[in-house]
This record gives structure tokens, C-alpha cells and sequence, in this order.
């Protein structure tokens, strides 16, 4: 059933947009009316508390949530112009924009090299990393967690060559390797708790260390092209929540913690354990361009994306969005 507040999904596709209306200063009594997509997992734990800390409404924003599955349908609502805002990853985003779509990310409020993971069933044979090779190994193709099982398997001497990627979302890949359709799942944290849940021991979570050396995900708030040209008071508005919800987090853990668990489905000691694998920033830096132009590289070299004639670097600079930040904390911009 649809409220006013929550949209599940698949409504978003309906063009149920929630109509804009102008900001009259902070303070005033009159909101804007905004929708936000939001994907799961611990990693949006900033937009969790901006929501269940109704952080929204002080800085001017009558926020609907649009929940989805995955980074990449919560952006296609973005993009389709059904959502103002949406909270995605860098893969996702860098793939739009050499299919010529112009998302803009106005926030990285968050990056982590451990919250993305491999999760296997020891009853398909899977205790180490090697034993996947020739196995079936679920993850999003074109997602984070696609470029992350690449890197993964670079980490532990092989390729994607070496097993045979499935593609899924993340509840069909739990439901997945709990049945013993794949062996294993390259996706977040939230899924493996989910599936730990479900077959207990049976899932591991394989070794990963050193990988913050050549992965490194990038949880960010994107709007629309739209939004950023005719209504760039909506972006400061929503800037200046991210920067509330960083504080908040910070001056209040626990609460934090349970507004988490409780959008998460997830116990506080799991929940724990998630926000701990993130670092919690609002920011804007060259280093989310470094990192996507690598990305795009290797998604050319994958066949994934087309090959780029232009400029890779000044593709993706482009899409920063940095006005609002730059008004509001110049000390968090460095481009």
C-alpha cells in the first residue's frame, strides 16, 4: 500500500513525482516537496538518519522515500525524472554518463573499501577464495559490486574469466547461494547478514584484506540535471541535511544506530558492524574522478560500456555539482 511519506518499488515508474514548490528561506513555513530513491544497505546510513531523524523538514524539504533494491534503479528514477534526488554509487553513475545521461552528484557522503564483500556457501565447496574458480558467482553486472568482484579476484590471482558471473539482485542472490543456485555472491554487508539469517554457519564471508588498496566505493547523493538548473535551492537545502545527519551521527551513535537497524531489518550488533565498515564524510574531492575514470576504463576493457572518444576525466568532473557545498561548508570542496 502507498503512503504519502514511502513509495515501494516500482512506483516511481508510475511518474508519481513529488511536485516542487519554491523554497521562501530557511525557516519558512512553506516546503518543497521532494522525492529521494533510496537504495539499502548499511552504507546510506547518512540518509537513514536524515530520514528516521526527520532532519528533512528544519532545512525546508517535505522528502517522499522511494526505496529500491539497488544503487542503479534508485538513479534510473533520477534520471527518469521521477526523483530529485537519489542515493547510488560511482558505477552506476559514470555508466549514465557515457550513455550521454547527466546525473550530478552533489554529495560524497560516504566511502568504504569493506562494506561490499564475497559471501559464500561452504556446502557448494567454497571455504577460501581459490575455491570458487569455475563456480557461479552472483553480483550486479554494471554495478559496484561487479567492478569490486573484478578487483576481489585481482587481489586473489585470478580474473572474471576464473568463474561464471550470474547476474542478480541483491534479495535474488541471497535466495541464491542459500539454495545453492551459486556458490557465492559478490554484494554488501546487509545481504550477507540477511544470508547468514537463512543458512547460518553455511555462509562465509571471504578473505579481503589488502582490498582497500585497489577498491574503494563511493556512496553519493545525486539529482537530476533538472533540479540542479531550475531549482538549486533544493540542492542546498539538501546538502545542508547531509551535513546535519553527519553530525547528528556523530553527537548521537546510538540512536544513530537504531534508526539503522530498524530501516535495515538488521540487529544493532549487526548494524554496528555495518556503519563501522564505512567512513562517514559529507565532502567533495578529485578523488571520486580518479576513481570513476579507472572504473570506466576497466568497464571499456569489459565491454560493459562503449568505448569513450572524448575526455574521461572531463566527462565525469563535469558531472560535480559543487555550488551548493561550496556555499555552505568551501572547507568540505576540494576539486
Amino acid at each position: 500500500m502507498l503512503t504519502r511519506r514511502t513509495f515501494v518499488q516500482g512506483a516511481i515508474g508510475t511518474g508519481l513525482a513529488a511536485p516542487l514548490v519554491s523554497l521562501s528561506g530557511q525557516g519558512a513555513q512553506a516546503q518543497a516537496a521532494v522525492t529521494v530513491a533510496e537504495s539499502e544497505g548499511h552504507g546510506w546510513t547518512v540518509v537513514y538518519v536524515a530520514d528516521g531523524a526527520k532532519l528533512w523538514a528544519p532545512n525546508g524539504l517535505d522528502v517522499s522515500v522511494a526505496k529500491f533494491t539497488a544503487g542503479r534503479l534508485a538513479l534510473d528514477a533520477v534520471l527518469s525524472g521521477s526523483a530529485q534526488f537519489c542515493t547510488t554509487t560511482q558505477s552506476p553513475t559514470l555508466l549514465a554518463a557515457m550513455r550521454g545521461l547527466k546525473p550530478r552528484i552533489v554529495a560524497d557522503f560516504s566511502r568504504s573499501a569493506k562494506e561490499m564483500l564475497v559471501a559464500a556457501s561452504k556446502k557448494a565447496g567454497v571455504t577460501k577464495p581459490a575455491d570458487l574458480k569455475g563456480k557461479k558467482v552472483a553480483t550486479r553486472i554494471g554495478s559496484s559490486g561487479h567492478f569490486f568482484l573484478n578487483q576481489w579476484l585481482k587481489l586473489h590471482g585470478m580474473t572474471l574469466a576464473d568463474v561464471e558471473v550470474v547476474n542478480m539482485a541483491g534479495p535474488e542472490m541471497v535466495a541464491s547461494v542459500v539454495k545453492g543456485d551459486v556458490a557465492a555472491f559478490a554484494w554488501d554487508w546487509l545481504s550477507a547478514v540477511a544470508a547468514q539469517r537463512q543458512a547460518g554457519d553455511d555462509i562465509v564471508i571471504l578473505d579481503r584484506e589488502g582490498i582497500e588498496k585497489i577498491w574503494r566505493s563511493h556512496l553519493i547523493f545525486v539529482a537530476n540535471q533538472d533540479t540542479v538548473e531550475k531549482s538549486p535551492q533544493l540542492v542546498e537545502a539538501a546538502v545542508k541535511t547531509l551535513f546535519d545527519a553527519e553530525a547528528f551521527i556523530k553527537e548521537n551513535p546510538a540512536k544513530a544506530r537504531s534508526i539503522v537497524a530498524a530501516r535495515t531489518a538488521t540487529s544493532e550488533e549487526d548494524t554496528q558492524k555495518g556503519i563501522d565498515l564505512i567512513d562517514i564524510d559529507v565532502r567533495l574531492s578529485s578523488n571520486i574522478v580518479d576513481v570513476m575514470v579507472a572504473e570506466a576504463e576497466w568497464a571499456i576493457a569489459q565491454k560493459i560500456a562503449q568505448p569513450y572518444s572524448g575526455d574521461l576525466r572531463a566527462l565525469f568532473a563535469g558531472l560535480i555539482y559543487p555550488d551548493a557545498m561550496r556555499k555552505l561548508r568551501p572547507d568540505r570542496v576540494t576539486l
